[in-house]
Order: C-alpha cells, then structure tokens, then sequence
C-alpha cells in the first residue's frame, strides 16, 4: 500500500521512528535480532538492518548492552524537555497560537576571516527556523532575543560586540509582510512539498479506511505498521523543514491543513493493527517486554492523554 517512493525507505529513520511511536520513554532493551525483524518488514535486509542498527549506537541514539553472546539496544536516556520538543513538533505545532505581530530581527556583518563562524551562524539560525531576508539579515515571529543569544554563546568563535544585532518587537511594513515571509522562508516550496504529500498518501488514506474495520482479521497488521511507520517518516522530515509561521503569513490556499488531515487520519486509525503488528514481531523475542509495547495518536496528544510507561 505504500506509494511508490517509500520503497526502501532509510533504514535509520525508520527504527527511530519505530522505537518513537511504539517504545515510547521505555529505556528497557530490545534484543537486537527483533530490531532487525522489525527492519526487514520493510524490505531491508538482515545485513543492512545490523548495520543500520550500529550507526544509531554510534551516533548515541542507541546504547549497547550485553548479556552473555546475546546484544540488545535501549534508546539513549533524553530529557524531559527534549521529549516534549519532539512530541510538540510532530503532534502539537499545528495547534494556533496567539502572535501580536512583531518580529525577531537578527543581522550580522562579519569579515572574510570570519567565515566559519558566519557559516555557523546561518546554519544555527536556519535549525532555529529564522528566514533568510538577504545575506546577514534574518527574521522569525515573536520575540527570539533568548533563543539568539544561546546560539551565539555556543560558537565556537561568536561575533564580537557590533558585529551583531538583536531587534525584538519589530514590525514589518504591513504592505509587504506575506511577500517578504514567503521569500525568507521559501513558502512556495514548502507548499509544495505539503501538496506532494497530499498526493502521495492521499490515494493510502482510502484503501486504509477498508482496512481498520473492527470486524476485519488482523491478518492486515504488517502492511498498517509499514504505511504508519513510512507515514510518520515522511511527517517528521517536512515538520523539520517546515518553519510554522503564523496561520495569517500563510495564506487560506497554503495546503498544510489537508495533508495534516491525510497524516492524522492514517496514523491514527492505524494505530491498535500496527501496535499489534509491533508485539507479535517482538513477542517471540521476550514475551515480557512485548506487554509494554504501546502507541500514541495526535488526538490523543491534542488532548494531552498522551500514553506514558507502565
């Protein structure tokens, strides 16, 4: 059921994002041989599931435990406050928040010697989902000053005094608001990238529907896990993308409110067959551990009845 371009989707993200929806905050082991069952349910192979599997260890993501010749992996520990970074990223952002109309205005003019730390810079403020006006100039809604200083103390080699600003409470001349934030903020690409989504998982969303009957089998569990996995994978890379600018820059045409309808509808409805889909991969692993496995939907995250561990 997947579109054609999800085949073979990166193996990394998908365990992360796995591990995410249905280990959510558990920090007990899985053993590895049932990471990589759960991997070659979407077509990759043992060997490439392994090595998938190291990457993330090395990268920190995953820690490595022994028990005997048997491996298993927990997910690093992470703070509360990042937790709730992510869970607001995938799950809440969409939600209107009130916004006064001012703006962030963040320039710079540093020399030719500087350019590592004027590279660093632009690559901080872009992570930070500021828009780029020209060279040097940069804006993002509401007031940023805390969010800019941070950054700053943490290069390497910050700019020195006059060589940067900080203007909180601006505002842009009314006129040409929505013009200067769909150039900043590459607006026409990003509405594309969401109509691209829309048409991928749209044609998904109808045949899912037929097949989260309560009254069907089960025997569909595998093909939800793979669409919700791939699904979620495709959300969380244009959530990180994307800048979540106030609902007024956007326009009533910008397509994000119908793909987050195709995405919720999907991986909500999905949920019981995938999670089912995900204990019986690992029951014959550890019976034990496959009781704890669970899933989150965004209405339950709307809610803020999101599952946390028993």
């Amino acid at each position: 059921m997947l579109p054609r371009d999800q085949q073979g989707a990166r193996s990394q993200q998908l365990l992360i994002v796995l591990l995410g929806d249905y280990w959510h905050l558990r920090s007990e082991p899985l053993p590895s041989a049932a990471l990589v069952a759960l991997l070659t349910l979407f077509d990759v192979t043992p060997a490439g599931a392994r090595a998938a599997i190291q990457r993330l260890a090395k990268r920190g993501f995953l820690i490595t435990v022994k028990n005997g010749r048997t491996t298993a992996y927990a997910v690093s520990p992470m703070s509360q406050e990042s937790v709730d970074a992510h869970v607001e990223l995938l799950f809440r952002s969409h939600i209107p928040r009130p916004w006064d109309g001012t703006w962030s205005v963040v320039g710079y003019s540093l020399r030719e010697d500087q350019r590592s730390t004027r590279n660093a810079l632009r690559e901080r403020l872009r992570q930070s989902r500021f828009g780029n006006v020209h060279d040097g100039l940069w804006i993002r809604p509401g007031d940023r000053r805390s969010e800019v200083e941070a950054m700053v103390r943490d290069l390497a080699a910050p700019p020195s005094t006059g060589q940067l600003t900080v203007f909180t409470g601006a505002r842009l001349p009314h006129e040409s608001v929505t013009a200067t934030a769909r150039e900043a903020f590459a607006l026409d690409e990003l509405a594309a990238a969401y109509r691209r989504f829309v048409e991928q998982w749209q044609p998904v969303a109808a045949r899912v529907s037929s097949l989260t009957d309560p009254g069907r089998s089960g025997s569909d569990d595998d093909d939800l896990l793979r669409v919700r996995t791939s699904i979620m994978r495709d959300w969380r890379e244009l959530r990180h993308i994307d800048p979540m600018l106030p609902q007024s820059l956007l326009g009533a045409d910008f397509p994000f409110e119908r793909a987050l309808a195709v995405c919720s509808m999907i991986y909500d409805s999905t949920g019981p067959a995938a999670e089912a889909a995900f204990r019986r991969i690992l029951e014959p692993h550890s019976v034990d551990l496959a009781k704890h496995v669970s899933h989150h939907t965004f209405a339950a995250y709307a809610a803020d009845a999101a599952p946390r561990p028993s």
